[in-house]
């Protein structure tokens, strides 16, 4: 049971690596859906090169899910406005055990 609630939905495409036609075409897998938090504000947050770059969204996923910098995340609010981006940022929030109770993902 996740630490705080898990209201919204979002979708992951995870990039096949194994795909080189020639065409430089990107193959994604059929979208995961996951339960999430979604927030949608701008942050600064640090990417994997750790540059300072600007955020809009702020997924909370439960535990440590499946989802690398490649993959393709997806939401749509309740408005209907539907966002698709490649992740900036990954953190995964640990107990004191160690086991990882939350991950933010930065869109």
């Amino acid at each position: 049971m996740p630490i705080v609630p898990l209201k919204q939905t979002a979708s992951v495409r995870k990039y096949i690596a194994n795909n080189n036609d020639g065409w430089a075409t990107d193959n994604y897998a059929e979208p995961v859906e996951y339960a999430v938090r979604a927030t949608e504000r701008f942050e600064v947050v640090t990417n994997q090169l750790g540059e300072e770059v600007t955020a809009s969204l702020k997924f909370l996923f439960d535990k440590l899910p499946n989802i690398d910098y490649n993959d393709k995340v997806s939401y749509t609010n309740e408005l209907g406005v539907t966002i698709e981006r490649k992740p900036i940022s990954i953190k995964p929030t640990r107990m004191i055990n160690g086991k990882a109770t939350l991950t933010s993902v930065f869109l």
